[in-house]
């Protein structure tokens, strides 16, 4: 007897008691006590069953067993399996008034804790044998994982549709598993022997036996021995209750049935929120499809002109626009790789992709029409299509129950026409569709509705309307050639299914910001686009008056600054004419290989050095010469040789100040002249440390040993003009090479004032 009728009975027998006890012949006493004996019996028999049966009290605590998978793969999916799961609860929390106590364990410690009355529910799980005689609830939707478990002490190798060739799998024969276990094998390539059971316990020891290599299972009958090898799929589970608690299954059901009518877009929430999520990390791309897409080459997406925001085409196959990201999106997922081509007309695409000109283009999917041949992906977009009318609704007769729809959508006449039972018929774009409803000569415009936030469109056009309770979707899906291999469809449609939504939800974001234009802001804001225009036209005028005014100060001053610009010119060429002849004379007295100065310029200079002495001063002259050049010359070559000698030039630079005068006198030998307060040691020293810095001299990778010899003659002891100073040098040199070189001589009368 249900509880419906073991209420009503109660309350027929109640009245009929209150009837019996006011009857017309008053009450007695014999009358009075009957009844009354009457009444405690029927308040003891079915007290206790309308405790049982009838609803529970507001703020009931319902403890929730949640089934943990031993050592199942993607924990995380799983969780949103659960989250999905508590999340219907809460909903029906808001109607029962039930709190709720989540305890986790595995399947076997649930379930003992369920028939010792510890806990009200327990799922996810699948019904069957092993639940002895539980009650599954019918109304609140539940899933779990489906794994292959393989036992704890076989040896590891990695489950491949090789190593799982003619393997036996065991399967708990129920549709859902059974469907599941099939459709992975097909879809993978796995040539398996699957073995029903329709006994858990059957199964286990099958396997732990060896009869079976592998289980298919949810993880409620496995034990903590057995390990995970791999996902097969997410499957229908339930919650499991005890039999005496079955009015709480059914008062679930009734709290479910009324949210789906009262709320219908809560399952479709709870759907995208845990149950997508959770495919999402379950669903991977097949062995068989892994194979396809190393060996594919690029697949040509065919589209339909230009239809912005969705896509454009520019030269080449360069292209951009929404589907396009799409497209980028789905090979980070896939590995696929596309190219894109043109189609100047619908019925061209159609026949691009028959003939394999095109591998895929973006279309409406309908029960019919041109594209029955092809094969189709599932739904990449739910395109917004926005429903525009006249606003006096008045258009011409042989328009009536017509529509029309722009190009860029294949298909989607078709699919608006069958589903609005109209005459659709596709123009060349939005605008003309508008043009078209706004001059009547079309009912219905269904208009992309990213289109329109992006254009503004509708601004300009105060005789239309957006019919926003009709509004409708368009589904776009991917259609794909007869000639490319049915794999192709189930690898576009796990990346399909793998997109993230808000990587999604950002390229709508990027391709469709609203394009703001002058009549949109006049339309939208007339008085404040008005004020801003009158502000513009006033700020520009203000300024044409500044630049002609500029203009007029600046041809007054252009006179002035010719002249002074005539001026500055003049005195930069004759600064430029100076520094030439600078320059060129610079280069002319200088040496080109050791860039100190040459013989003529050295012998100009120290002459008009020694003019300009004053009385009492004393000058130095040296002459150096390179010992042995011309063999090392000879030896080594003529690079050698040059790098010899600038780099004896750079000694002179780093001994004598920049203040002193040196020069290359010719080929080998160098000369230098200083002035100063000079005494005969501190030249000796001078003469020393060139030496010296000579000796340091090293010529690539030559093994030379550079020394020179060096005659100094002193101003104005030897000599008071250049001629006899040099002389006197010279001779201080030849003794010098005559006692050996590599040493110095200091110009005298006897030979011994050689060092």
């Amino acid at each position: 007897m249900s509880r419906h009728n073991l209420s009503c009975d109660l309350q027929s027998k109640v009245l009929y008691f209150l009837r019996y006890i006011s009857g017309n012949g008053g009450i007695g006493v014999k009358k009075f006590f009957s009844a009354a004996v009457a009444f405690i019996f029927l308040l003891t028999f079915f007290l206790p069953v309308v405790r049982a049966e009838g609803i529970p009290s507001a703020g009931r605590v319902v403890r929730v067993g949640l089934v943990e998978q031993p050592g199942g793969q993607n924990p995380f999916a799983y969780q949103m399996l659960l989250s999905y799961i508590q999340g219907y609860l809460d909903e029906v929390s808001k109607q029962t008034r039930w709190q709720y106590i989540y305890e986790r364990g595995s399947y076997q410690e649930c379930s003992e804790r369920l028939r010792r009355g510890e806990l009200d529910f327990v799922g996810p799980v699948q019904p069957g044998p092993a639940a002895g005689g539980m009650v599954f609830t019918g109304g609140i939707p539940n899933w779990t994982l489906l794994h292959l478990y393989r036992r704890g002490d076989a040896p590891w190798k990695a489950l491949t549709a090789e190593n799982m060739r003619n393997a036996v799998v065991g399967v708990f024969a129920n549709d859902a598993n059974m469907t599941a276990i099939s459709f992975f094998m097909t879809s993978n390539g796995w040539e398996m022997t699957v073995r029903p059971f329709y006994d858990e316990a059957a199964m286990l020891a099958a396997l732990r036996s060896g009869e079976i290599d592998v289980v298919c299972d949810d993880g409620s009958h496995v034990g903590k021995e057995e390990k995970c090898a791999v996902t097969v799929g997410v499957v229908p589970a339930r919650l499991m209750t005890t039999p005496d608690k079955e009015y709480l299954c059914r008062q679930l059901t009734e709290s479910i049935l009324t949210i789906e009518s009262l709320t219908p877009g809560f399952g479709t929430s709870m759907k995208g929120k845990y149950l997508d999520r959770a495919l999402k990390e379950v669903v991977r791309i097949t062995e068989r499809g892994q194979g396809y897409v190393k060996r594919a080459d690029e697949l040509r997406v065919a589209f339909l002109g230009d239809c912005p925001p969705f896509y454009e085409i520019g030269n080449g196959d360069s292209a951009s626009g929404l589907y396009v990201d799409l497209l980028k999106l789905l090979s980070d997922g896939s590995g696929l790789r596309f190219s894109f081509c043109r189609a100047e007309s619908e019925s061209q695409l159609w026949k691009m992709m028959e003939s394999g000109e095109a591998d895929l283009a973006f279309v409406s999917y309908a029960n019919g029409g041109p594209a029955m041949d092809m094969y189709f992906t599932g739904d990449v977009r739910e395109e917004e299509f926005a429903v525009i009318r006249r606003k006096n609704g008045q258009v011409a007769d042989f328009a009536r129950n017509a529509a029309v729809v722009p190009a860029g959508f294949p298909g989607a006449d078709y699919y608006f026409s069958e589903k609005f039972n109209q005459q659709v018929r596709t123009l060349q774009s939005p605008e003309d569709c508008l043009d078209a409803v706004e001059q009547g000569l079309y009912e219905t415009a269904y208009i992309p509705a990213l289109y329109l936030r992006r254009e503004n469109s509708m601004v300009v056009r105060p005789g239309l309307e957006r019919i926003d309770r009709e509004t409708t979707t368009l589904p776009v899906a991917l259609a794909i050639s007869p000639h490319e291999p049915h794999v192709l469809q189930s690898v576009l449609n796990t990346a399909i299914l793998r997109l993230e939504k808000s990587d999604v939800d950002w390229k709508v974001y990027e391709n469709a910001r609203p394009r703001f234009s002058m009549e949109y802001l006049l339309y939208q804001y007339p008085l404040r686009t008005s004020l801003f225009i009158g502000a513009l036209v006033f700020g520009l005028a203000v300024l044409f008056f500044l630049i002609y005014r500029h203009r007029l100060q600046k041809r007054q001053n252009e006179i002035l600054q010719k002249k002074n610009t005539d001026l500055e010119n003049s005195l930069r060429r004759e600064e430029a004419l100076r520094i030439s002849r600078d320059g060129y004379k610079l280069k002319s007295e200088m040496d080109r290989l050791t860039s100190i100065y040459n013989r003529a310029a050295f012998e100009r200079i120290v002459k008009e050095r020694m003019a300009a002495m004053p009385e009492g001063q004393v000058g130095a002259f040296f002459i150096i010469d390179v010992d042995h050049f011309k063999e090392a010359n000879d030896t080594y070559g003529h690079q050698s040789g040059d790098e010899l000698l600038r780099k004896f030039a750079a000694a002179m630079k780093e001994v004598f100040r920049q203040s002193d005068c040196i020069g290359r006198f010719g080929g080998d030998e160098f000369v230098a002249f200083i002035t100063g307060e000079l005494t005969r040691d501190a030249v000796e020293k001078k003469a020393r440390r060139m030496l010296e810095t000579i000796r340091k001299i090293t010529v690539g990778s030559a093994d030379l040993k550079v020394t020179a010899s060096l005659g100094v003659a002193m101003y104005p002891e030897h000599g008071a003009d250049y001629d006899y100073l040099f002389n006197a040098a010279d001779r201080a040199l030849y003794q010098v090479k005559s006692k050996g070189r590599d040493g110095y001589a200091v110009a005298s009368a006897s030979a011994d004032m050689m060092r």
